[in-house]
């Protein structure tokens, strides 16, 4: 039985699909008033040819970018920009070939590029049909003859819709890019290792690393090639304009309890995973503090979660760079006692995926510790120097003796 689409999947490709309909059928309209200029037919292809020539280098552009999910956001700046000159076309009569070719061609390359899942029949019957009524649209208002006033009305009127659509639609993708060039300045996020092969674009998957700076999960999110779940602690959860943020991007509220009772984020991000998503996890629950601690003892959430989900795919990753950056706690709380960063080197591990095994997960210590040594084997694929495994305890201890006798690699 074929798993079910996942709700964010779901999203991903009605925002997509509504895209490229809009597109489809606008371009039949688009070809009619880029070809109608003055002169003979050879000075009529003129036109043309810059329409498709920039359409296909347009199209390209989405795919020189390394992330397929992110790529999604350049449809929001190529339809601000086919709608500029679209609203030129409307008021000067000029409807340059280019103008309209380059944006539509970035617009349909990122909507390809950001795919997720596999095509259904059904949705190109759509596209194909949306292309026929575009072009009895364009033939319609060739009936009417010039001056094509109303279809110059019509693409403009479509270009609105598609800047409206993607803007409301791909928010994620697009806010996501938009803050890229300024990590940019600040951190040089460079990814490796195996877990990068093939890693799945869809389905769940529970990615697990170190935590050494409060920008970890965003340096997790520059180098993976899909969306992530991940959580964050109340303390910043509920600020009020963070929160109007991460709650649209489904990020999984920590609250801050000494002693919790109940785990109400181990139970999202159970749910999360039962939708398809990609839940990361900083299993220590605890910010590095000190220098000669390089990871503390994973905390129970993640084994419940595994033991729930057993099948789940894990990545052990490790991040390097963080520790000493301006949001460590190195010399001092975050922000204080330290330069701010300027292309600081950021190194991601991503071991190849496993899964736990079963007489592993039947208890929460031993998976703990076999999850430990998991990250700390991903900082190979850094070319960092190997740390002492953590070693299971001869009998069950309190976490506090457990932390201090089992702190192998620190």
């Amino acid at each position: 039985m074929p798993e079910p689409e996942s709700p964010e999947l779901r999203r991903d490709s009605t925002s997509t699909i509504v895209a490229a309909v809009l597109v489809c059928l606008a371009a039949p309209t688009v070809v009619l008033l880029a070809y109608d200029v003055a002169g003979d037919a050879a000075v009529r292809r003129g036109p043309l040819i810059w329409l498709t020539g920039s359409a296909f280098v347009g199209a390209a552009v989405p795919y020189l970018y390394w992330s397929p999910y992110r790529a999604l956001g350049l449809t929001v700046y190529a339809a601000l920009g086919w709608l500029a000159a679209t609203a030129h076309g409307v008021y000067w009569h000029q409807w340059l070939g280019w103008a309209h070719g380059l944006p539509l061609g970035v617009i349909i390359g990122s909507l390809a590029r950001g795919w997720r899942g596999a095509p259904r029949v059904e949705e190109n019957y759509v596209l194909i049909g949306a292309v026929l009524l575009g072009a009895g649209i364009a033939w319609g208002f060739v009936l009417v003859e010039r001056p094509f006033t109303g279809a110059g009305y019509f693409i403009l009127a479509i270009a609105v819709g598609l800047l409206a659509w993607s803007t409301t639609r791909l928010f994620r993708p697009l806010f996501e890019l938009t803050l890229e060039p300024v990590l940019w300045v600040s951190y040089a996020v460079r990814g490796r290792g195996p877990g990068f092969v093939g890693f799945p674009r869809t389905g769940p998957c529970l990615v697990m690393a170190n935590h050494a700076c409060w920008l970890d999960p965003i340096f997790m999110a520059k180098v993976l090639p899909r969306p992530i779940t991940p959580m964050m602690t109340a303390r910043f959860f509920d600020l009020p304009i963070i929160r109007r943020f991460v709650m649209a991007f489904g990020v999984i509220r920590v609250p801050e309890k000494a002693m919790k009772k109940d785990a109400p984020e181990i139970v999202e991000a159970i749910a999360a995973l039962d939708r398809g998503e990609c839940v990361v996890i900083f299993p220590e629950g605890y910010l590095r503090r000190i220098e000669e601690r390089v990871l503390r003892r994973f905390g129970q959430g993640i084994w419940q979660m595994l033991q729930a989900r057993p099948d789940t795919p894990v990545y052990a990753c490790w991040i390097e760079g963080g520790w000493g950056s301006y949001m460590s706690y190195f010399n001092g709380p975050p922000t204080k006692n330290k330069r701010k960063d300027v292309r600081r080197p950021i190194g991601v591990a991503v071991a190849a995926p496993v899964k736990v095994p079963p007489d592993v997960l039947e208890n929460h210590l031993p998976t703990r510790i076999y999850l430990m040594n998991l990250v700390l084997g991903a900082r190979a694929h850094l070319d960092l120097p190997p740390l002492p495994p953590f070693k299971l305890p001869a009998k069950e201890e309190s976490e506090e003796e457990a932390n201090h006798n089992t702190e192998g690699g620190e």
